[in-house]
């Protein structure tokens, strides 16, 4: 099973009224619930671990992740009220408003969560739940406790409006890098945590800390994957965008997915995970996240959506 551990929240999305005026629709988000219903509704085995709300919008949360097929067990509720994300949409590209104090998100407790080992084999995390207080330092805790045996997928999903405290996110971000076996970064995600970097020096220190696999991806150019052995790449498919909203969470969902379904996915054998799996699992990715920025907000296919 597959464990997508942080945040749950509500994308407030915009829309024009015949009065021209603009109004607010309410959809489930969060980079890591999003990436959970991709999983889940693609068919795999998969389980929701964070802090969802007892108010109308937990409930639409509740009800989407029952929907696609993902596990709630792992579901913690709480009588904070939702989280929040007002979208500004200019030219395909999203920014947010945030809505988090004294939020579910805030809430999550984790100390007392326990993963069986023979049940649970890839924990995935990332997004806004690492980049405030306490739910960052609860996951963090988290990750230390289990990736020692378990497959760390990691996207930090950089939102620097969010981060209050710059030195103190990259000091998380790096740990937590170094317990990881795949990370996913953005092209603009890598500009800010290394500005005077390049990704082929990064990608190669991040190889020697025992990352398996290492993707960046470059919007519409696609995007590319690194390992020890091979580099892989795939051009992004040319579709009419509707917005980009959850695009980079789908992306990492159908790339899990994917990569899940081969014989080298265990942390012992990942390293070694051939090249024809990673072009399969890249090209597989891309093509379900470029369906998913054809529909408003995250919203991803079912398995039987796919004509390929």
């Amino acid at each position: 099973m597959i464990i997508c551990c942080g945040e749950a929240l509500i994308d407030m999305i915009p829309t024009t009224l015949d009065s021209k005026e603009t109004a607010f629709i309410p959809k489930i988000g969060g980079a890591i619930l999003n990436t959970s219903i991709c999983l889940g509704r693609l068919g795999a085995n998969v389980g929701f671990l964070g802090a969802v709300s007892k108010d109308l919008f937990g409930e639409m949360i509740f009800e989407e992740l029952n929907n696609s097929k993902v596990n709630t067990s792992f579901c913690i509720e709480t009588s904070n009220n939702t989280t929040l994300a007002f979208a500004k949409i200019a030219n395909g590209t999203t920014t947010y408003s945030f809505f988090d104090e004294n939020s579910s998100n805030r809430t999550i407790c984790l100390k007392d969560v326990v993963l069986d080992d023979s049940v649970v084999d890839t924990i995935y995390v990332g997004g806004i739940s690492l980049m405030s207080e306490p739910n960052g330092t609860e996951i963090e805790n988290f990750i230390a406790k289990e990736s020692s045996k378990k497959i760390v997928f990691y996207d930090p999903n950089v939102r620097p409006n969010f981060i209050e405290d710059r030195s103190l996110f990259i000091q998380r971000f790096e740990k937590i890098l170094s317990q990881s076996d795949i990370i996913k970064i953005s092209e603009e995600d890598l500009e800010w945590l290394y500005p005077n970097g390049s990704f082929e020096e990064i990608y190669k220190q991040w190889l020697n800390l025992g990352l398996s696999i290492i993707v960046l991806t470059k919007g519409s150019e696609g995007a590319i994957i690194k390992t020890k052995n091979y580099e892989v790449t795939s051009r992004g498919e040319k579709v009419e965008v509707v917005d980009t909203i959850g695009a980079g969470d789908i992306f990492n969902g159908a790339l899990l997915y994917s990569l899940s379904k081969h014989k080298s996915f265990s942390k012992k054998d990942l390293i070694n995970i051939d090249k024809e799996s990673l072009e399969e699992s890249l090209k597989f990715a891309n093509k379900v996240a470029a369906i998913s920025v054809g529909r408003t907000g995250a919203n991803p296919p079912f398995f039987n959506e796919l004509d390929f």
